[in-house]
């Protein structure tokens, strides 16, 4: 090929074997990127145990309850129920990242950070649970960048 009077060679287009795994990748239907993390999947796959859901039930009975209540519904009126349509309309569309931040920063009331992560974590999964949302095979872990792409969703 000429251009601008010299002769240019025609580049060849490269093959690059990460492309080739790509593409057989997606015409097998398998997702290479998504907002949910594959191994964790949607809040509806099961995101916690119910091993962790009961331990979480006994830390809300004993840090919790005297505040929101032993079914979820305050009983301190300045404590939000944690079940129901103000819990949907709190934290519908959110990640549960920003639950459990809210909880280990401020919860129980006036001594914030006083359970441990593992406490905190069961106590979401309690919450979850109570919610209506399905337990799985994999316990909620501290991992901040995985919380953050569980979005709690609508009831189907």
């Amino acid at each position: 090929m000429r251009r601008g009077g010299r002769d240019v060679e025609r580049a060849e287009p490269r093959k690059s074997p990460g492309a080739a795994l790509c593409l057989l990748l997606l015409l097998a239907g398998v997702p290479l990127a998504s907002g949910q993390d594959a191994s964790k999947g949607s809040i509806w796959s099961g995101v916690f145990t119910d091993a962790q859901a009961r331990r979480g039930e006994a830390a809300f009975q004993s840090n919790c309850a005297a505040c929101h209540g032993k079914t979820l519904q305050a009983t301190n009126p300045d404590a939000p129920n944690l079940t129901g349509p103000s819990f949907s309309t709190s934290w519908q569309g959110k990640p549960v990242a920003d639950l459990f931040a809210l909880m280990r920063s401020s919860m129980p009331l006036g001594a914030g950070g006083s359970l441990s992560d593992p406490e905190y974590l069961d106590i979401v999964a309690y919450i979850l649970k109570f919610n209506g949302y399905p337990a799985g095979d994999r316990e909620l872990g501290p991992d901040d960048q995985m919380l953050k792409q569980i979005v709690i969703e609508p009831k189907k």
